[in-house]
């Protein structure tokens, strides 16, 4: 039953990040995130955003070229797998690029993995073709 509660509370922690983030609320974000988190998306020559941060320095760093590269126009978290130490997460978004005024759509994953209660990394994948492609001039 204590793995069932962990699993229940992890995905409990996911969806308060993805309502955070929604919200701009990213202090509540900051404080499920381990001090050393791993923060990272594929590498993309054209999206300035990809590549992989460390601690929240790096989080904030990935927010902020997020935020001033692209807008997400919709972002669906659609269904939650988990074991005892990690969330996946399956889901649907849009996302304008700003410097091109082009949008793209993609389904994606986020693996969330969890140590002492906090998420120590996040991994996004998606499909880097589309996004690239929105972003190149």
């Amino acid at each position: 039953m204590e793995n069932r509660n962990l699993q229940e509370k992890n995905i409990e922690t996911v969806k308060l990040v993805y309502s955070s983030f929604l919200k701009r609320d990213f202090n509540a974000i900051l404080n499920v995130l381990g001090q050393n988190v791993e923060w990272g998306e594929p590498s993309n020559p054209y999206n300035p955003a990809g590549g992989t941060r460390h601690g929240h320095e790096g989080f904030l760093e990935w927010l902020r070229i997020g935020r001033e590269a692209e807008e997400i126009l919709i972002l669906e978290p659609e269904k939650f797998l988990t074991d005892y130490d990690n969330v996946a997460v399956v889901g649907y978004t849009k996302c304008l690029a700003k410097p091109t005024n082009k949008t793209y759509e993609t389904d994606f994953v986020h693996l969330f993995s969890f140590k002492d209660n906090k998420i120590v990394k996040f991994q996004e994948y998606f499909d880097t073709f589309a996004a690239g492609e929105a972003f190149r001039k």
